[in-house]
């Protein structure tokens, strides 16, 4: 019976090993396609990022193959075989494209086979599919470390600057800190309500009428006065514009004098005859004087009126008119 038991228990055990290693084989079979039919589609990369063997190959988000195989062409160009299962190859076609992606941060590569154009036609056996640049998430990684080193050391930055704020240093410091700024401020204040004030109290004034420049702003009587004078000039104007007319038009000795050649050169001759005369006149009277009739006469003369009339003097002037009497030429000079 002992025996019997035993047998049956490795019977069991035996059986239950063979369940689960055909179990095994079938999921892992599945998993890595093996129990159905695939097709071998291929790729061309300039850096794969770290994929490998076996890792999947996704389609809308759907695992439709894996990697088979990995092969390096040259030192620019490396060559993925992908096993898609063939239920899936219907809906990718031949102008289909290929990047290289990543299963969440931390995850696994994998292949993504973004979707083509039904006109195109489906994908077949060894067909090359176009690779596209995936995202780096290792590069986005770097980019997002920099990020933050640049954020802590703005953080710093700002934490200086709040020390040296609170710490009452700089015009903003002060400005929080002290409160002399206040009070100078709040006089500045004051300064400028009493000049408002002040300004305030003129405009009344002006307002009112007061002072000159109130009543220039308020009264009209400037204003009466400068039509006023405004006026007369106007007249003033007139009289001066008919003044000209009648000189330029008229007929009268002044307009004659300004226009008449003929009788302006008659006046000068007049002018110059008669200084011609004067001239002659002067020189005829001290003539006379030197002459010694003259003289003797007017000593005799002389003495006789100097009792009774002290001597005038004349001042003669060039072109001055001069009438010589016989009584006071011995007194001219």
């Amino acid at each position: 019976m002992k025996k019997q038991k035993r047998a049956l228990k490795l019977g069991i055990f035996i059986a239950a090993a063979i369940i689960l290693f055909v179990v095994a084989v079938y999921l892992i079979g599945s998993k890595e396609n093996l129990f159905s039919s695939n097709t071998n589609l291929y790729a061309s990369f300039k850096d794969i990022g770290g994929l490998v063997v076996g890792n999947n190959v996704r389609f809308a988000g759907i695992n439709v193959g894996t990697v088979k195989d990995i092969r390096i062409v040259s030192d620019t160009s490396v060559t993925v075989n992908m096993s898609v299962n063939d239920r899936y190859t219907k809906y990718i076609y031949k102008n289909a494209t290929v990047r290289i992606g990543q299963e969440g941060l931390m995850g696994g590569k994998i292949v993504l086979i973004l979707p083509g154009d039904k006109e195109a036609g489906q994908v077949e056996e060894g067909d090359f599919l176009k690779a596209v640049e995936g995202i780096d998430i290792q590069s986005i990684i770097a980019q997002a470390q920099r990020m933050i080193e640049e954020v802590n050391s703005t953080i710093t930055n700002l934490h200086s600057i709040t020390g040296k704020i609170d710490n009452g240093e700089g015009d903003i410091g002060k400005l929080l800190n002290d409160d002399s700024l206040t009070a100078q401020f709040n006089a500045a204040m004051s300064s400028v309500n009493s000049s408002l004030n002040h300004i305030a109290q003129l405009t009344s004034k002006i307002d009112s009428g007061k002072g000159d420049l109130g009543k220039l702003i308020n009264e009209n009587m400037l204003t009466t006065k400068l039509d006023a004078m405004l006026e007369n000039a106007d007249s003033t104007l007139y009289e001066l514009h008919q003044t000209a007319y009648a000189l330029n038009h008229g007929d009268g000795i002044l307009s004659r004098l300004v226009h008449d050649k003929q009788m302006g050169l008659k006046i000068d001759s007049t002018v110059a005859k008669v200084d011609e005369g004067v001239v002659q006149i002067t020189k005829a009277a001290e003539t006379i004087a030197n002459s010694w009739i003259f003289r003797l006469f007017s000593k005799n003369k002389k003495k006789t009126e100097d009792k009774k009339q002290p001597v005038q003097e004349f001042k003669v002037h060039a072109g001055d008119t001069i009438v010589i009497d016989d009584s006071i030429k011995a007194h001219i000079h």
